[in-house]
């Protein structure tokens, strides 16, 4: 995924994260085993109105037993945690920020929570409905 500025490229491993400022000459890693509280990242976005903002769903192995959501809002210099207010059941595996209303964030895991925030990632309530595996999540405008 390309953010900035400037140009940064974003690519999420099973075990890592790394970013390039220069076209992939250099790769840097997050290191995410000293920054994140997981070590097992899945899905990424970028934030429509502020290309600095990533978010980045985490959990601690597949299907895992908890994650979270990370976010930097400096294109990946500094991460922070968002934590849920009910725990997940499962890795967090997809997120999505919806270009219509970039306050609206959804964050699915592998065991079907689905997770609402409507203040760009600071504070997350669980959707009553439960799925089987989350694989995508996608808002619409209608």
């Amino acid at each position: 995924m390309t953010v900035g500025p400037p140009k940064t490229l974003v690519v999420v491993v099973n075990n890592d994260v790394y970013t390039t400022t220069n076209d992939g000459e250099t790769w840097n890693p997050v290191g995410i085993k000293d920054a994140f509280p997981y070590t097992y990242p899945r899905g990424i976005t970028v934030h429509p109105d502020d290309p600095k903002t990533i978010f980045v769903t985490i959990g601690d192995s597949t299907p895992g037993r908890i994650g979270t959501v990370m976010r930097p809002q400096d294109t990946g210099k500094t991460w922070e945690d968002l934590p849920f207010s009910t725990p997940p059941n499962s890795a967090m595996w997809v997120i999505n920020v919806p270009s219509f209303n970039s306050q609206l964030v959804f964050a699915g895991n592998r065991y079907g929570h689905l997770f609402r925030s409507d203040d760009g990632g600071e504070s997350w309530n669980k959707m009553w409905r439960e799925f089987s595996e989350i694989s995508s999540v996608l808002s619409i405008a209608s």
